[in-house]
C-alpha cells in the first residue's frame, strides 16, 4: 500500500516516454561574434604598418589603461604585455579572430601608439642553439 506522506511526482506525463522521438538534441548557442567590418571599422588595409604573421607585438600601455577601448583591443593588449609580447598569428589564434582582421586591428593599435611591433628575427640572429633549445622546450610545455 502506498505511503500517503511520500512526495508525489507532480507531472508524471511531462516526462518523455522511453523510445519516443524528442527530435534532434539542441546545441548550446555560441556567443555572438563581432562582425569583421565592425571590428575593423570597414578598413581593408593598414596603410602605415606592415605586419606579418610572425611579427612580435608588445603592448605599449597596460591592458586596463583605457577602459574606453573596445573589448577586442583590451584582450589583445592583455595578451601581449611586455617584456615578451606575442606573434600576430598567436594573437589571432588566442582571440579567435581571423588573421587578416587581426592585422588590421593591430595596425589600428600601432597607429594610436598602443602597441610596439618588431619584425621577425633575421636568419643570422636565430642560429643560437641554446635559444632554439629553449624555444623547443617551451613549445613542448604548451
Amino acid at each position: 500500500m502506498p505511503d500517503d506522506d511520500a512526495p508525489r511526482d507532480p507531472a508524471p506525463a511531462a516526462r518523455p516516454e522511453p523510445g519516443a522521438d524528442a527530435g534532434p538534441p539542441r546545441r548550446p548557442r555560441a556567443p555572438r561574434r563581432t562582425r569583421l567590418y565592425a571590428l575593423t571599422d570597414g578598413r581593408t588595409s593598414a596603410p602605415d604598418t606592415v605586419l606579418t604573421m610572425d611579427t612580435t607585438i608588445t603592448a605599449a600601455v597596460a591592458a586596463d589603461a583605457d577602459a574606453g577601448l573596445p573589448t577586442e583591443w583590451l584582450s589583445v593588449l592583455g595578451l601581449c604585455q611586455p617584456p615578451d609580447g606575442r606573434a600576430v598569428a598567436e594573437l589571432a589564434a588566442r582571440t579567435g579572430i581571423r588573421l587578416t582582421p587581426m592585422v588590421l586591428l593591430l595596425g589600428e593599435l600601432a597607429e594610436r601608439g598602443l602597441i610596439h611591433h618588431r619584425p621577425p628575427l633575421e636568419g643570422a640572429e636565430t642560429t643560437n642553439v641554446h635559444l632554439l633549445m629553449r624555444i623547443r622546450d617551451n613549445l613542448a610545455r604548451i
